[in-house]
């Protein structure tokens, strides 16, 4: 493994980044957010977006492969109820909270231990970190098989809190050289979470049939994006009962994805996926090489809950209750 000095926050802390190799596959990571910084398979061309310099990833607003707590995706008006009492978060998204406020993406994880193949980086998180309450303990495990990369996650709260981490990488299988138009996608749903102009949960699961959610059989990108349509950024209700185990775990296949080169696929025992299209993606910063961002330049598969739920009652875990998810991207020569 090699560690490197990445750069410095405007505070003037240091950030390294990590590199790990398997076969001819590499990946880096940051400390800083604990954000999976690049995946190179089969020595080929980036296809995780990121940024050449530290800076570009203090004023990114779309988290790019960073670590995502304590609750991914939208909580509507900001704020939810536990135990009788209301808890104020961060309003970052339309009035809303998105992505757990500041989050976890704007710390600096400890590194407890890495080799040439794996990493394991630790968060502390206080009470009334975001508006959260109760201590938080987060661990995040990469560890590079192959042209595979497993995320492991753990936390432990020291009082009841809500927990439902992800991890938001960008993928584009053709290295950035064009967009994901020429995608094809599968992901095992049947039904997928409707939501409103602020994409805010309704409360209804519709079925995906007759539908462009009906990717339940590899379907083109670009056939699918129309005046009508311009992408996704929607939560899909996994269907268990077909998953195909990872290696004998208890992670099972959930999508995939491939273009003319190779085939990601992707395992997760989570009860859904946020499928995102890069629909807002735009503006500088630009990515590493001077690639511009633009919508549907790639995609994300984040594996968590569905959105909204803690205003349900879920996702809440009791002091040392521990909290653990596993998600596995695993890339394949065609």
């Amino acid at each position: 493994m090699e560690k490197k000095l990445f750069g410095k926050l405007k505070d003037g802390r240091e950030v390294y980044s990590y590199t790990l190799q398997s076969g001819d596959c590499i990946a880096k990571i940051m400390d800083y957010g604990a954000t999976i910084l690049s995946l190179q398979p089969f020595g080929n061309e980036h296809i995780i977006g990121g940024y050449d310099v530290l800076e570009s990833y203090e004023i990114d607003g779309s988290n790019q492969g960073s670590t995502i707590g304590r609750v991914a995706n939208r909580i509507e008006d900001a704020e939810f109820v536990m135990d009788g009492a209301i808890y104020m978060l961060p309003a970052n998204n339309n009035g809303h909270c998105l992505h757990g406020g500041v989050g976890f993406k704007r710390k600096i994880w400890d590194v407890l231990e890495y080799s040439d193949t794996t990493i394991l980086l630790s968060c502390f998180s206080p009470d009334g970190d975001d508006g959260f309450p109760g201590d938080l303990v987060t661990r995040v495990r990469y560890t590079l098989d192959g042209s595979t990369i497993i995320i492991g996650y753990e936390a432990v709260p020291g009082s009841k809190t809500p927990i439902a981490l992800t991890n938001h990488s960008y993928f584009n299988l053709n290295g950035f050289k064009a967009d994901i138009s020429n995608h094809e996608v599968m992901i095992y749903a049947n039904n997928y979470t409707e939501v409103n102009s602020a994409l805010i949960p309704t409360g209804n699961r519709p079925d995906v049939s007759g539908t462009p959610f009906d990717l339940r059989t590899y379907k083109r990108l670009g056939d699918l994006f129309s005046e009508n349509f311009h992408g996704f950024d929607h939560n899909m209700i996994l269907c268990p009962e077909i998953f195909t185990e990872f290696k004998n775990s208890r992670v099972g296949l959930v999508a995939s994805v491939r273009n003319e080169d190779m085939i990601m696929n992707v395992y997760t025992d989570q009860p859904g996926v946020q499928f995102y299209t890069a629909n807002f993606l735009k503006g500088k910063p630009d990515f590493r090489g001077d690639i511009q961002r633009i919508p549907h330049g790639a995609l994300c598969i984040e594996a968590q809950t569905e959105p909204n739920s803690v205003k349900r009652g879920e996702c809440f875990y009791d002091a040392g209750e521990v909290y653990t998810q596993t998600t596995v991207y695993e890339i394949i020569k065609r």
